[in-house]
């Protein structure tokens, strides 16, 4: 089951600490969200991180940088979309010069999720799970199971989730699982990735 965590919007305490500690007991795939970031400081951010773990690593924003870094991929948003031309010629031009790289989107309903499917690598379905007091699950356990059975592989749950959110991933059919608040909202983010690996093996999950 695949095991994404998605950076703070926002620079955390000892950032570079924690995502190191992470990619160190295994995580592979970060996905690196800094909308406010310029290019130039998404390089530096970059920069800190050891080179070995490029590999690991999606960017959601200034997708030329994987020519410089050779990262796992890029993470396409809304707005990147609504600029189909320039989505389109950056795309190609990382597919000449790169030799391969993941593609990937977050959609918030279940027609956009079908229409994105055959386009990405996999996509990050949104919001899944219920937060008490700020939101209720968006989609139906019903529709869940039949719509994952159809589309198989690349649907990843986000939204609300925790650790118990794993199990109940596992069950609906997801083929893996995101975490963003879960993981930095909490004193101790290094403790939390913990717990997730933990049930990941009560629950015999391989982490992908």
């Amino acid at each position: 089951m695949r095991l994404i965590i998605i950076t703070n919007d926002t620079t955390a305490e000892n950032e570079h600490y924690v995502i190191l500690n992470m990619l160190k007991s295994g995580l592979p795939t970060l996905h690196i969200r800094k909308p406010s970031y310029s290019e130039q400081r998404l390089k530096r951010y970059l920069d800190e991180i050891p080179k070995e773990y490029y590999d690991r690593i999606v960017i959601h924003t200034h997708h030329r940088t994987l020519l410089k870094y050779r990262l796992k991929g890029i993470h396409l948003n809304k707005s990147h979309k609504k600029k189909t031309f320039r989505n389109w010629l950056t795309t190609k031009l990382l597919e000449y010069k790169c030799n391969k790289f993941t593609k990937s989107t977050a959609c918030n309903s279940i027609s956009s999720m079908v229409e994105s499917y055959p386009l990405y690598d996999y996509l990050m379905l949104t919001p899944i799970f219920g937060e008490t007091s700020e939101h209720k699950p968006a989609f139906s356990t019903g529709t869940l199971n039949e719509i994952l059975k159809k589309y198989p592989g690349k649907i990843i749950a986000r939204g609300g989730t925790d650790a118990d959110s794993i199990k109940r991933a596992m069950e609906l059919g997801f083929s893996g699982i995101a975490f963003q608040n879960y993981i930095w909202k909490r004193p101790d983010p290094i403790e939390q990735f913990q717990i997730v690996i933990k049930r990941f093996g009560e629950l015999g999950l391989a982490i992908e």
